[in-house]
């Protein structure tokens, strides 16, 4: 596995996509677990700016492609991406959005109460977490943007 290296992200378009393409096909061949913490790891990478749309505005969100052809992420883009990348790997889980210190984020939450994008980098477990989820989807909920 890649030692998260950052080149792709100063690729062009194309090329992010191609990265990204290449890294989920990795991810895809690997245990659920494992497949967690990388991209836990890799989403941590990210190039991050202060906000790219309206966590609580489904149709602000961009689809997958764009997402990682735009190169630049905020926390909620980070827990979406996890998302996108799970789901087009065939790893089930949820996008859930909470608050956390007042402010919306979005988490991936997998069926074992594991959580990815609370902290940076990590996998944390939920009931360890004093949480108020306000929705929660699925990757069917999200069809029009995820194309699964």
């Amino acid at each position: 596995m890649e030692k998260h290296n950052l080149e792709h992200w100063f690729l062009d378009k194309q090329g992010k996509l191609l990265a990204w393409r290449e890294w989920r096909t990795q991810l895809s061949a690997m245990d659920t677990a494992t497949a967690l913490n990388e991209a836990a790891k890799w989403w941590k990478f990210v190039p991050l700016v202060n906000k790219t749309f309206d966590p609580w505005r489904v149709e602000t969100w961009p689809t997958p492609w764009e997402l990682i052809g735009n190169g630049s992420f905020c926390p909620s883009a980070q827990g979406l991406g996890m998302f996108y990348s799970l789901v087009l790997s065939g790893i089930d889980c949820q996008l859930i959005l909470v608050v956390i210190d007042q402010s919306p984020k979005l988490l991936v939450r997998l069926s074992d109460d594991t959580l990815l994008n609370y902290y940076d980098g990590e996998a944390v477990d939920m009931k360890t977490l004093d949480l108020q989820i306000l929705q929660t989807w699925a990757a069917s909920d999200l069809a029009s943007l995820v194309k699964v």
